[in-house]
Formats: C-alpha cells, sequence, structure tokens
C-alpha cells in the first residue's frame, strides 16, 4: 500500500507544479505551456525536488505513449494524411534511417563509438516529437498539410526507431551476455537484413493488426450505440493493439496508429453518432493533455544536471550533429520527392519540417532503457547526450517556431482570421454582460435606472461589433465561408440529437430515423471535411432519405409552392419506374 501512495504523491506533485504553470500561462499567454512544464521540472530540479520522482521507459513508452498516439490517430485529418502518405513515408522511414547511418558515423569518427553503439545512439536521438510545435500551429494556424506532415512523420518515425533500437539493443546485449565483440555475433549484411526485416514486420504487420482491430472496435461501438462504452472500447483498443504488438517484437505504435486512423476515416465514421465521436475525441484528448502534463514535467525534475555540466561540449557537439543530420536528409529528399508528387513542398514547408525536429519524449524513454546493456561511463554519456539535446530542442525549437513560420510566410491565420476572432470574442463578452445586467434587473438586484445606463453602453457596443463583423465578412469572403461553416454544423449536431430524441421516444421508427440520421451524417461528413463549399449544392448520389421518399411519392419541391402527382394516375408509381 505504500508504493501506491508514493506513486500517488508524485502524480499529485507532478500534477501541483503543473498547476502553477497553469496559472503563469494564462497571465502570459505567449507562454507555451509544455515550455513552461518543462521548464518548471528543469527550476525543481536546479533546487531540488521534495519528493523522489523516478522516470522510467516502460511508464513512458507502455504507459503514456499509446495515449499519445491514438489521441493523435484519430484527430487528425485522414485525407490529408492518405493524401500525403508518401512524403510522410519518405520521411519518417527512408529519412529516418539516413540520418541515423549519418549520426552512426559522426559517433564513430567524433565521440569513439563502436558501430552498433553508434547506431544505437542515432536510433535513440533522431525520432521526433511534435507535441510544442503542434501547439504552435494550432495556435497561429498553419495549412492543414503542413501540420498532417509534421504530425505524421512523427507518428511513424516514433515507430521504426523503436525497430531499430529493439534490434541493435538485442545484438549488443547478447554480444555482452557472450563477453564478445558485436561483430562476432553477427555480420554487418545481416545485420542491414535484420533491420530491414524487423521495419517491413512492423509496418505491414502493425498496420495489418491495428486496421483488424479498428475495424472490430468500429462495429461494437456501432451495435452498443453508446458514448461512454465507445470510450471504453477505445481504451481497449489502444493499449490492448501496442501492447500485443509489443508482445510479439512487432510495431505497438504502429498498430495504434493504424487502429486510430481507422476509427477516424469515412468508414470507421460510418453509423458512429456524433455524439460519440466527439465523446471519445474529447477524452483522448484530456488524456493526452495529462500525458504532456506528467511527461514534460517529469522530464525536468529528472534531467541530471550533473552529467549535462560534465559533458556540455560532447552535447554541444550532438546538438550541431543532430541538426546537420536532419537537414541534410530533408532537403534533397523533399527535392527529389517534388519530381513524384503532384504538389511540391515549398521550400518554406522544408524550413519548417527540418526546424520541428524536436527529440523528446521517445528519445528520453529509449535512452532510460539502455542500462540493461550499458553501466558507467558510456550510460552516462548517453544520457547525458539525449537529455542535453531533448531540452535544447524543446526550449529553443519550440518556442522560435513560431517567429519562423511568421518568416517564411505560411500561416494561414492572415489578420482578416485574427481580426474576426477578436470581434468575435468581444462579442461573446458584451452578449454576458447584457445578460448578466438582465439577470440582476429581473432578480430586482439592479434599479431599472442603472439597468438602462449599463446596457445602453453595451449596446451601444454590440451594435458598433455587429457592423464591424459584417463589414469583414463582405470584404473577406473565406472568413464567411468559415462562420457559415461553423454555424452549419452545430446545427447539424442539433439536427441529430432531435432525430435520435424523436426515435427514443417513439415519434418515428427506428427504421426510418436511422435513415435520417445516415442523411444528417452525410452533411456533417461534407462540412467537417471542407469537401464542398457551403454554397454548392449536394451531389445526386446524397440526395437525402426524406426527399426520395418524397420523390416516390410524386411530391415535388423545386417549385416554390411543390406539388403532388394525381394519385389515381400515381397508384402505380412503383410500377412505371
Amino acid at each position: 500500500m505504500a508504493g501506491v501512495e508514493e506513486q500517488l504523491l508524485v502524480v499529485l506533485y507532478l500534477f501541483a507544479i503543473a498547476g502553477a504553470v497553469g496559472l503563469v500561462a494564462s497571465r502570459y499567454p505567449r507562454l507555451q505551456y509544455t515550455t513552461g512544464l518543462l521548464v518548471a521540472g528543469l527550476l525543481v530540479s536546479l533546487v531540488g525536488s521534495p519528493v523522489d520522482v523516478e522516470l522510467t521507459s516502460e511508464f513512458i513508452l507502455l504507459a503514456l505513449l499509446p495515449a499519445l498516439i491514438f489521441n493523435d490517430a484519430v484527430t487528425i485529418d485522414v485525407d490529408a494524411f492518405r493524401e500525403n502518405l508518401l512524403p510522410i513515408l519518405a520521411l519518417a522511414v527512408v529519412g529516418l534511417l539516413v540520418s541515423i547511418a549519418i549520426i552512426a558515423v559522426a559517433g564513430v569518427t567524433v565521440y569513439g563509438f563502436t558501430l552498433a553503439v553508434a547506431l544505437l545512439f542515432g536510433a535513440i536521438i533522431m525520432p521526433t516529437d511534435p507535441v510544442s510545435i503542434l501547439a504552435v500551429f494550432e495556435e497561429i494556424g498553419v495549412p492543414e498539410r503542413l501540420a498532417v506532415l509534421v504530425e505524421g512523420e512523427s507518428l511513424l518515425n516514433d515507430g521504426v526507431s523503436i525497430v531499430v533500437y529493439s534490434t541493435v539493443l538485442a545484438i549488443i546485449v547478447e554480444a555482452e551476455s557472450q563477453g564478445v565483440a558485436v561483430a562476432d555475433i553477427v555480420a554487418p549484411r545481416v545485420f542491414l537484413v535484420d533491420v530491414t526485416v524487423g521495419i517491413f514486420v512492423a509496418l505491414v504487420g502493425g498496420a495489418l493488426v491495428g486496421a483488424a482491430v479498428g475495424y472490430v472496435a468500429h462495429e461494437l461501438i456501432v451495435l452498443v450505440d453508446d458514448e461512454l462504452t465507445a470510450v471504453v472500447i477505445s481504451v481497449l483498443v489502444a493499449y490492448g493493439v501496442y501492447l500485443f504488438l509489443d508482445l510479439l517484437g512487432s510495431s505497438g505504435v504502429i498498430g495504434t496508429l493504424t487502429a486510430g486512423v481507422f476509427l477516424a476515416s469515412r468508414p470507421g465514421r460510418k453509423g458512429v453518432s456524433p455524439e460519440t465521436r466527439f465523446t471519445v475525441e474529447a477524452i483522448w484528448g484530456y488524456a493526452a493533455f495529462v500525458a504532456n502534463t506528467l511527461l514534460f514535467v517529469a522530464l525536468g525534475i529528472v534531467t541530471p544536471f550533473d552529467l549535462i555540466l560534465q559533458y556540455e561540449l560532447e552535447i554541444v557537439g550532438a546538438i550541431v550533429l543532430v541538426f546537420v543530420a536532419r537537414a541534410v536528409v530533408i532537403y534533397p529528399l523533399v527535392g527529389l520527392l517534388n519530381r513524384w508528387i503532384d504538389s511540391p513542398l515549398s521550400v518554406s514547408y522544408q524550413h519548417v519540417l527540418a526546424w520541428s525536429g524536436i527529440h523528446a519524449s521517445t528519445s528520453i524513454a529509449l535512452v532510460l532503457g539502455v542500462s540493461e546493456a550499458f553501466t558507467g561511463p558510456l550510460e552516462e554519456q548517453l544520457s547525458a547526450l539525449v537529455f542535453g539535446v531533448a531540452a535544447f530542442t524543446l526550449l529553443v525549437n519550440g518556442t522560435t517556431m513560431s517567429a519562423l513560420i511568421d518568416r517564411v510566410g505560411i500561416s494561414k491565420q492572415r489578420p482578416p482570421q485574427r481580426l474576426y476572432q477578436a470581434l468575435v470574442g468581444q462579442r461573446y463578452g458584451v452578449d454576458a454582460a447584457l445578460e448578466t445586467a438582465t439577470h440582476l434587473h429581473d432578480d430586482d438586484r439592479l434599479s431599472t435606472s442603472s439597468f438602462e445606463a449599463v446596457t445602453a453602453v453595451y449596446r451601444r457596443q454590440r451594435r458598433a461589433l455587429e457592423t464591424a463583423i459584417e463589414s469583414l465578412l463582405d470584404r473577406h469572403p473565406s472568413v464567411r465561408e468559415h462562420e457559415e461553416r461553423l454555424a452549419q454544423h452545430r446545427i447539424l449536431v442539433a439536427e441529430y440529437q432531435a432525430i435520435r430524441d424523436a426515435i427514443q421516444r417513439g415519434d418515428i421508427g427506428s427504421d426510418v430515423g436511422e435513415r435520417l440520421l445516415a442523411d444528417v451524417q452525410v452533411e456533417l461528413d461534407r462540412v467537417l471535411t471542407d469537401e464542398w463549399s457551403v454554397e454548392e449544392p449536394l451531389p445526386p448520389q446524397f440526395d437525402p432519405y426524406w426527399r426520395r421518399q418524397l420523390a416516390k411519392a410524386g411530391v415535388s419541391l423545386d417549385d416554390d409552392t411543390g406539388s403532388r402527382g394525381d394519385d389515381t394516375n400515381n397508384s402505380g408509381g412503383d410500377t412505371n419506374r
């Protein structure tokens, strides 16, 4: 029991630190939450933590990573992910392997590592962690394609790097146990074959298992049609697939990613109510938030400052090597890809991709696991290098990405969009003030004269806001389309809920209700994926159920009044079609 109490104390301690960071961040909006968590953890580590915080490789890889991956998978833009799968695979597989090779060569020549240790170091240090970058993307707004490229690369290269890491570490452990050199255990050609086969099995095997489990989960969610049960099923999927594939020696990362992407795709959304989807996504958003909160505070606290100071020059060299390896891979590889893909990636995109290389959570988890093979100075050196690179990329890349995006000019949050948000936000505030004043007046806590005086100011302000918003919408059609799409989404959700309520009350039959719900679902998918503009009519194959039934009954709504054909002439309507 004492062990459980100690663990609970650690969790509460980490949340207390995070709460303090949240209070500071609320006062200073430009402070990124994850960066603040890391800095707070580092400060606690410097002054001495009153609570013993221990961070293990198993905790990160088995407890936190599945939640982070599954959340990213169920919320990613699946259409954009599929359209950009070729560049994502090229960056996450080919690009990662080339960068590992570059780091390995440098590790042998600069640090004097053996080839096996140098390859292990490359596999540990090169996987990317986009959480801070994506937070910046969400804050300032970037094209969806760029966000999908960064997020997709990170999700896939985690799986590939873990395969390389596991293969190399297993060989090193075997050599250590036998007291021989790694070259005596496996020839370089055999080693390359093992890594290649491992990556193939991880990608294909993990994808097949993940897709199969995702399909079964979808059928179960549609069958039970219950939001909370759907959340339970999603938890089983996220962690079950990960652990199952991990035990088989395949990639739990790829399996969990594929299962989540399937559930987020159109086949995975078919028949699932919007409420269920929103609930599942919201719960996993909270889970990822908690995981990131615990992770980044703990990373700061367990950072070994004594080792970082001891190996400071080596850490500077590692930082340079990591940046060079990523740049050497990104620019030539993307330049080659641009010859094969329909929509080439601009140089501006390449700059952001190169700078998005934050090497944190996965790298820390992997280096914490090398104690099985190494002890003494080598383990300390690897830990110092990885923690040093992680801290630097989080603090530097994460905080300067916004400036880079502004510099290269690819933010989609242009002044009109930002102005619209400011005006609408101010209108929300004015409406809340008017509502509060009305309640006070109705409760006889505000005199009529004071009520009129107070509300007159806010009414004038609201009229001015409405005029400004309408003027902005007239000048910028894209802003108007966004407002209409957002309103349409909220209206459709209300329509869906009203039909479900009518089914539950027995006002309409379940067969008719399900068809009506399917029509609304089509409209929701259209709005969410932005497949057509809101003004464009639906294609014929998406004629709603109720319109088809009216057509069968001879009722036309094409004119203003509508018309009904002669019942006598239409009595055999079905046989005439």
